[in-house]
């Protein structure tokens, strides 16, 4: 997708009128006869899925998650051809939505940025036709982080000011959005502004909550110390060493045992942290955890995590502790390679 037609073509798709069949042919169906009408039955097949791969991708890394969506994904689309009422087809269009955005996520988690933006706007056009608006401010999220990460920051905030200019989202996504803008805000290096957004997330944090989650927001956006790990990272990238400290340590003290992914994007951060202000013992520490919580997970950016804080612990002349992680992250990755 060219440069610049990525903003123009997200903010078509975040009200629902990108065109879908360009999009449509990244996804190869299963080519099985679907059924001739759509009930609440295909659209529970279709959350079923989208949570399972939430959950492997949370727990494994990308690689996997991603290798598994594909097919019931194209399988998904198909559906949205067949005969359904409306309530069914916007609850079956979040569904669809929320599925393509996990692939999307799995398969930029796994390196491919230029295929998960394009599958992660056809999540955004299909969750515009549906009536989750967290939902969609979240794929907006999600595409931001692509885009920010591809190294254009900039365009990454813009699409988040898109996403939070829908007054319908809820208190808990929107200091989401604000966190990751506040993250997205020191890649542009404009601290300011990423200190402002720290501000409006935590604000939005004090603000009434829904009574009640839709299951991806329950395993993402309100799960226990996700805000605290989506402003520990936007506080470590800005440069606040102490609030980013007091948030990773909280985040790690209550995420739950599914995270993995996001337990080791804080563990490797604040393990820096502790290096950085001298506390050797405990940098000693948090690294070494890192790397045994890294077995088996497959995800590109915890791989980069990891070489930070090697390249940290050098610089902090820790090179016998480099030395030793390097060994055991070699050695985990012969044994996966082996199949042991």
């Amino acid at each position: 997708m060219k440069r610049r037609s990525v903003l123009g073509i997200i903010a078509a798709a975040s009200v629902g009128a990108a065109p879908l069949e360009p999009l449509a042919r990244l996804l190869d169906g299963p080519g099985d006869e679907d059924p001739a009408g759509v009930g609440i039955a295909e659209v529970q097949a279709v959350e079923a899925a989208a949570d399972l791969y939430t959950r492997m991708d949370l727990a494994h890394g990308g690689s996997m998650a991603a290798a598994m969506a594909r097919g019931s994904l194209g399988w998904a689309m198909e559906l949205l051809d067949r005969p359904m009422t409306t309530p069914v087809r916007e609850r079956l269009s979040s569904a669809i939505g929320l599925l393509a955005d996990r692939l999307g996520w799995a398969v930029y988690d796994a390196g491919d940025t230029a295929r998960a933006t394009k599958v992660l706007t056809l999540a955004l056009d299909t969750s515009a036709r549906g009536a989750d608006r967290d939902l969609r401010a979240h794929v907006m999220l999600d595409l931001s982080t692509v885009v920010t990460d591809s190294g254009r920051p900039r365009e990454g905030v813009e699409i988040l000011r898109l996403a939070l200019g829908d007054e319908r989202i809820g208190s808990a996504e929107r200091a989401n959005l604000h966190a990751v803008a506040a993250r997205h805000c020191a890649a542009a290096h404009d601290r300011q502004a990423g200190l402002r957004h720290v501000y409006l997330a935590e604000e939005a944090l004090t603000r009434p909550r829904s009574a009640s989650s839709p299951e991806w927001a329950r395993r993402i956006t309100v799960s226990p110390g996700h805000h605290d790990s989506a402003l520990g990272l936007a506080l470590f990238s800005l440069g606040e060493d102490t609030r980013a400290r007091e948030r990773l340590s909280s985040t790690l003290n209550r995420l739950d045992s599914g995270r993995t992914r996001t337990g080791l994007r804080c563990r490797t951060r604040l393990a820096v942290l502790h290096m950085r202000a001298g506390d050797r013992e405990a940098g000693e520490h948090e690294a070494r955890q890192a790397v045994r919580d890294a077995t088996g997970v497959r995800s590109r950016r915890v791989a980069s995590d990891l070489r930070m804080m090697l390249a940290d612990a050098r610089a902090h002349h820790l090179n016998g502790l480099a030395d030793e992680l390097t060994h055991a992250m070699t050695e985990q990755t012969a044994t996966s390679a082996d199949g042991v």
